[in-house]
């Protein structure tokens, strides 16, 4: 027989279910079992086998090498089995030897058994506690574990399982571990420990274990079985009730207010501050009732309050061991003390109170009389207000007319420039006017803030007198007045600006309040001063005016002023009195009703100072283009400073709060050269914040200027300790044109 078919015969008797297969998964050959099981009449065998398989099949033999597979083929009612395929490769038959054996039920048992321990983990993940399962000693490697537990060691579960205790576990964990595993072992009984350790983000938590022993038959130890409930929750809530009872206990140790805890009305304890107040002992008060400590007459309403075991606030009197009354307010509620509930008392002592609302009585009816004249004082200023709310109307008023003016003249189809002009001149005419008045309103807030510094320097006369003597002319001139600055060579030492503006007041209130003659503005030598005196002979101070005159708002010959032209706030010999005193200066006046008045002020003589080199002829700063950042959250005031200054041949970059200021400083860093910010921007932003970010963003030093309109006191001084220069709204175009000709 050839050795070909001797090899054919062969397979064919082979025990189970065993096949020559060919790369196709065709049978060259099988065993009577395979043939039983897939007989050739029912067709090919590979009809039984699933997609998956049958690829899976194609795939391995297709390799020239041994094989071992799983494979689902179909059986009765072409429901899947589980089946083995295990072939070797045969290099002389170019084919696979294979066998495959049925393990259905070996699969289904290991399908259950991953099912019961998939539910086992989903029991075990479940459960508000830590659980893990270790071998016996000395090993003890981790059987099982929850996520709980796994995450809490530092492992994922499936990393955690197979571990030692050694491997798991931190150098104290197994110094603790070691030392109650012998423990148990020697017992045989489960432990119940207290267990604290810091976690994966390091933070103490606080275990109770339970350590329970797996033994078999023999009592020989398995096992163990570790479960951990977190009480770290539990700890802190007790801690912080015995620190809380702690701190009470100091508390009513050493508080000021009497303090007494009673039961059913009997005092179970009393603080010192109680016993002090009751002049009574510890020992006296523990026992007696709290009934028998207030007066007979409030004895009843004190029961009704007690029983009720609601909080209560009373006033009453109360007996100390003297028999004497103690006013008192008494506050209760009910609370834990000593692990019981008990009603507290607080004794406040109203003795001191009564006393201070006494003089509190005392201080609200002067506070009254005080309101009485301020408000009296109020209603004047008001009455004032009212009235010279034409002179603010005026300015305001004609450049209104004259805005309209312009409108017409804009739509006319010719404009003569000798009328624009006019109307140009006298707009600015009235906004000086309304400057004026504003600046007056200035000055007294600058004033009441004690933002003026005074630099007291060698300072000459004759310029001074020269430059008030052109200053008023004109408006002297327009009433018929003759003003005259006498020549004076004398020198003073003083701050000139602030003696400008006492002597600009001065000057102004003799043109405002004369209608007829002359004013006279000269200087007289006395022994080491200067007198400087201005002279008018206008309606006169009555003798019981002279006082009154310097107050606020208050105005001389007001209705025939009122009847003749603006005649101001009132309060530019306010502004002199102040800033006379400021300057150490004694100021004097003397009038006759309906003859005239001379005002003088008296300073320190001085010898001239020597005249510094290139003092003499200034040269007037011209600014070449600057590059601006200007800030402000008034859009026509932002737009009204663009067109000025882009007019005047800048390059400026607008913003209208802090937050946009900032990115333009980051983008144009590199360009800005000069700041202006209005102080207050909206909200609770102000120039502080608005320039440091800008400096902070163009990381060099330029020159800064802050705008503000606000002319109160407390706004002044804030702006002022800045440290930057401030600009007061309006703003003199010739005042800005200065500011851009500064440099860093």
């Amino acid at each position: 027989m050839p050795l070909h078919d001797a090899r054919l015969l062969l397979w064919s008797l082979l025990p189970g279910r065993a096949a020559l297969l060919s790369r196709t998964a065709a049978v060259l050959v099988c065993s009577r079992g395979w043939e039983r099981q897939w007989p050739r009449t029912d067709g090919d065998w590979r009809q039984h086998l699933s997609d998956d398989s049958r690829c899976r099949l194609l795939d391995a033999l297709s390799r020239p090498q041994d094989m071992d597979i799983a494979l689902e083929i179909a059986g009765a009612q072409h429901r899947f089995g589980h089946w083995r395929c295990v072939g070797a490769w045969d290099p002389a038959m170019q084919a696979h030897a294979c066998h495959v054996v049925d393990v259905t039920a070996q699969e289904q048992q290991r399908l259950d058994a991953h099912l019961m321990s998939e539910r086992i983990h989903l029991l075990f993940d479940q459960l508000p506690m830590q659980v893990a399962y270790f071998g016996p000693p000395p090993a003890a490697r981790c059987l099982f574990a929850n996520d709980s537990f796994a995450r809490w060691m530092g492992f994922e579960r499936h990393e955690i399982v197979g571990k030692t205790a050694q491997e798991i576990l931190q150098e104290e964990d197994r110094r603790w571990l070691e030392s109650v595993i012998p423990a148990y072992g020697a017992g045989g009984e489960n432990l119940m420990l207290a267990y604290s350790r810091r976690g994966p983000q390091g933070r103490l938590r606080h275990f109770e274990v339970s350590i329970a022993g797996d033994q078999d038959a023999q009592g020989r130890t398995c096992g163990f079985v570790v479960a951990m409930a977190d009480v770290t929750e539990r700890r802190l809530a007790e801690d912080s009730l015995r620190r809380s009872q702690e701190r009470l206990a100091r508390f009513l140790e050493i508080s000021a207010e009497g303090v007494f805890f009673h039961r059913d009305g009997v005092i179970t304890d009393a603080n010192p501050a109680a016993c002090r107040l009751l002049s009574l002992t510890h020992a006296e008060l523990i026992g007696r009732s709290a009934l028998s400590l207030p007066q007979d007459a409030n004895r009843r309403w004190s029961h009704l309050r007690i029983h009720s075991g609601a909080e209560t606030t009373i006033e009453t009197q109360m007996l100390d061991g003297h028999g004497q009354a103690v006013p008192v307010e008494l506050i209760g509620r009910s609370m834990t003390h000593q692990d019981e509930r008990q009603r507290m008392t607080v004794l406040r002592d109203m003795r001191d109170r009564q006393a201070a609302q006494a003089r509190i009585h005392t201080l609200i009816e002067d506070l009254r009389s005080q309101k009485d004249r301020a408000e009296a004082a109020d209603r004047g200023k008001s009455v004032f207000l009212a009235a010279a709310s034409h002179d603010l109307r005026q300015p305001i008023h004609a450049m209104g007319l004259f805005l309209s003016a312009l409108r017409a003249m804009a739509q006319a189809p010719a404009v003569r420039q000798g009328e624009l002009a006019e109307i140009c001149r006298r707009m600015q005419s009235s906004l000086d006017s309304l400057g004026q008045l504003l600046n007056m309103l200035l000055d007294v807030s600058r004033l009441d803030a004690n933002a003026v510094q005074v630099q007291l320097e060698p300072t000459p006369l004759e310029p001074l007198f020269a430059e008030l003597e052109q200053e008023f002319t004109d408006l002297a001139r327009e009433k018929g007045l003759r003003l005259h600055a006498a020549p004076c060579t004398a020198w003073v030492r003083t701050d000139a600006t602030v003696l400008r503006r006492i002597l600009s007041n001065l000057v102004a209130n003799a043109v405002r309040y004369t209608q007829h003659g002359r004013i006279l503005l000269g200087a007289r030598r006395r022994p080491g001063h200067i007198e400087i005196q201005v002279f008018d002979s206008g309606i006169g101070i009555a003798p019981e005016q002279l006082d009154a005159i310097f107050e606020e708002f208050y105005q001389v010959g007001q209705s025939r002023a009122a009847r003749d032209e603006a005649h101001g706030l009132g309060l530019g010999l306010s502004i002199v009195q102040r800033s006379a005193r400021l300057l150490d200066a004694p100021l004097t006046v003397r009038s006759t009703l309906g003859r005239g008045s001379a005002f003088s002020i008296t300073l320190p003589a001085c010898d001239p100072a020597p005249l510094r080199p290139g003092a003499e002829a200034p040269a007037a700063p011209q600014p070449g283009q600057r590059n601006v950042l200007v800030i402000d959250d008034d859009e026509q005031v932002l737009m009204g400073m663009q067109q000025l200054l882009q007019v005047w041949g800048h390059r400026v970059w607008c913003a209208p709060s802090a937050d946009q200021a900032v990115l333009l400083a980051i983008e144009h860093a590199a360009d800005i050269d000069l700041l202006l910010s209005d102080y207050r921007l909206g909200g609770n932003t102000t120039a502080v914040q608005a320039i440091a970010a800008v400096h902070a963003c163009l990381g060099r030093t330029v020159p800064t200027f802050i705008l503000t309109g606000d002319t109160s006191p407390q706004r002044i001084q804030e702006a002022s300790e800045l440290g930057f220069p401030l600009l007061h709204k309006p703003v003199d175009a010739n005042a800005l044109l200065g500011t851009l000709a500064q440099r860093a």
